[in-house]
């Protein structure tokens, strides 16, 4: 529903009008909101606008990562975490909770809307107009949070008018999850085709290229929450398509085999943690910001250096249970992407050699994929990338009716060898129209370029070579609509075993359990982790009001 009313600047909004130095790259904070007869009609003025908007960014980063995993069934707390986590964990959640912050989504949405609201999008250079790309990526970022702010709370204050002085008077209306999708489609589908704008350096480990959020992806997971699968599909590929990008093996992780003996895991051939690196083509989008002034890398800190939250026994046995193939008959259990790859068990610890190994206690399973992700003067939180893509593509693809498109997405790799064989991807899947001979391609299964021969399965990344398997397939069943059903599980399965503790989970989980209208999807996961009260946590989130945090 929508509901309109009337505010006035309230503390939650006044926020963006106040920032500290302890920022991203220490931005002067005037620089940042402007007089309301101001027009950013000069690059140099939007640059420190698109800062602004990163700096309230940053502080959505560690909550964005806590809520989103710690409520979802692959992370867990320990006995020592701070009280405010456990009770993001227990759902007991409170207004006094500083991660609990509705003020701070606002906050990046007033920036944005300033920047919308003021940019000159008439001005052109070279027949170009050069202002559409900032203008296009605040209207992304401001959909992107304005989607968070309702994924966590359940409703929005809806607006699009900058707030720039006390005493100013804001139309708002007020949108449920369900009325605000629509909404965010219509304001950004009409710029798909806007490139982001330019990179420019913030230090010797970062560039602003990965803090912007794809106009496609944004656009794509709206698609999907909004049950548009076939445009949620033609998103997510025409950025693959844009970008060229792909999933080869530079980021697989290798057992070493020895006359059909598996016989050590070497370091050097594990390459899915290099992942989560500040810079590398794997990332799309991250929340960045300054590591320096004593501010430090949180999630770093409660995960390895004092670990507050910890890998959950429900996530370490999803990683268990899956099958290394060497070969279709050479194989073994686990997959590469948990022990030594998103944690490190106290078994592991001496496999691995880090500069400070020796100086934390390794008595316990540690999440790892943040400690590589923070420097001495920057720190950063995945948000998109590659492999994510991937699988909304095939989330996408499968819920159009194209159940064995999508499962070629998780065990062989989008490509023109995997197309060519009806087996993989049947010609009804595939082709728009087709004869026993040849076929035209729907539009949004096209993968002929050759940059695509590389393409390897999302599950090949921790568990080998996974296209020789007889094993991992879609099972005969009665129906299509069981086949999208067996494939939609493995397909979240997929999603726990790559993009654990990435801040997806429970939103994810949200996601599947409102398209099968069916709260256990997600209650009956989460509940399993809490083993001392599992049926009154499963008694919870049966009522799916209480997926959203209160407010205050």
């Amino acid at each position: 529903m929508k509901k309109l009313t009337k505010i006035f600047t309230v503390p939650a909004l006044l926020a963006v009008l106040a920032m500290g130095c302890n920022t991203l790259l220490d931005v002067d904070s005037d620089r940042l909101v402007y007089p309301g007869d101001h027009q950013l009609n000069s690059p140099n003025d939007t640059i420190f606008s698109m800062i602004g908007i990163f700096t309230q960014l940053e502080k959505l980063a560690d909550r964005y990562i806590l809520l989103g995993e710690l409520r979802g069934d692959l992370m867990d707390v320990t006995s020592n975490a701070d009280p405010f986590l456990q009770e993001i964990n227990d759902f007991k959640i409170t207004t006094e909770n500083p991660f609990n912050r509705q003020e701070d989504y606002y906050a990046v949405i007033n920036h944005c809307n300033y920047l919308i609201t003021i940019i000159d999008t008439a001005l052109t250079a070279n027949a170009e107009k050069v202002m559409y790309k900032e203008f296009a990526a605040a209207k992304a970022i401001r959909a992107w949070t304005y989607m968070q702010a309702a994924l966590n709370y359940g409703t929005v204050q809806y607006y699009t008018e900058p707030v720039l002085y006390v005493n100013k008077e804001v139309e708002t209306a007020e949108y449920t999850l369900d009325a605000l999708v629509p909404e965010l489609i219509d304001d950004l589908a009409p710029w798909t085709d806007v490139d982001l704008p330019g990179g420019i350096s913030l230090g010797a480990d970062l560039s602003s290229d990965v803090l912007f959020f794809p106009v496609r992806m944004v656009l794509g997971e709206l698609y999907l929450w909004n049950g548009d699968y076939e445009k949620a599909a033609g998103e997510f590929y025409a950025l693959i398509q844009e970008e060229t990008y792909t999933i080869d093996d530079f980021f697989q992780s290798l057992w070493e085999v020895d006359n059909g003996v598996f016989v050590s895991r070497e370091p050097e051939n594990q390459g899915w943690p290099y992942i989560f690196t500040l810079t590398n083509y794997e990332q799309i989008t991250l929340i960045a910001g300054s590591a320096e002034f004593g501010e430090g890398a949180y999630l770093d800190s409660i995960t390895w250096f004092d670990p507050e939250i910890i890998p959950s026994s429900a996530a370490i046995d999803t990683w268990n249970d899956q099958t290394y193939y060497h070969t279709a008959s050479v194989q073994r259990p686990g997959d590469l992407r948990g022990d030594m790859g998103s944690y490190l068990s106290p078994e592991s610890s001496p496999v691995i050699e880090t500069n400070d190994i020796m100086d934390v206690d390794r008595t316990m399973n540690q999440i790892t994929k943040f400690t590589t992700m923070a420097t001495d003067i920057s720190r950063a939180v995945p948000v998109y990338r590659v492999a994510m893509l991937y699988l909304r593509y095939a989330e996408a693809v499968n819920r159009a009716g194209k159940p064995n498109l999508a499962f070629a997405v998780l065990k062989h790799g989008m490509s023109s060898s995997t197309l060519a064989v009806d087996s993989i991807v049947p010609r009804n899947e595939k082709y728009l129209a087709y004869t026993d001979t040849t076929g035209v391609f729907y539009d949004y299964v096209f993968f002929e370029d050759l940059a695509f021969n590389n393409n390897i399965g999302v599950h090949a990344l921790g568990c080998g070579n996974v296209e020789l398997s007889t094993e991992f397939k879609i099972p005969s069943l009665p129906g299509l609509q069981d086949s999208i059903l067996f494939v939609e599980e493995k397909i979240i399965e997929e999603l726990a075993l790559e993009t654990a503790f990435e801040g997806n989970r429970f939103h994810d989980l949200m996601r599947i359990a409102a398209r099968r209208n069916d709260p256990s999807f997600l209650a009956d996961r989460v509940a399993e982790k809490h083993a001392d009260n599992k049926e009154a946590v499963r008694s919870i989130l049966m009522d799916e009001s209480n997926w959203y945090l209160p407010m205050k």
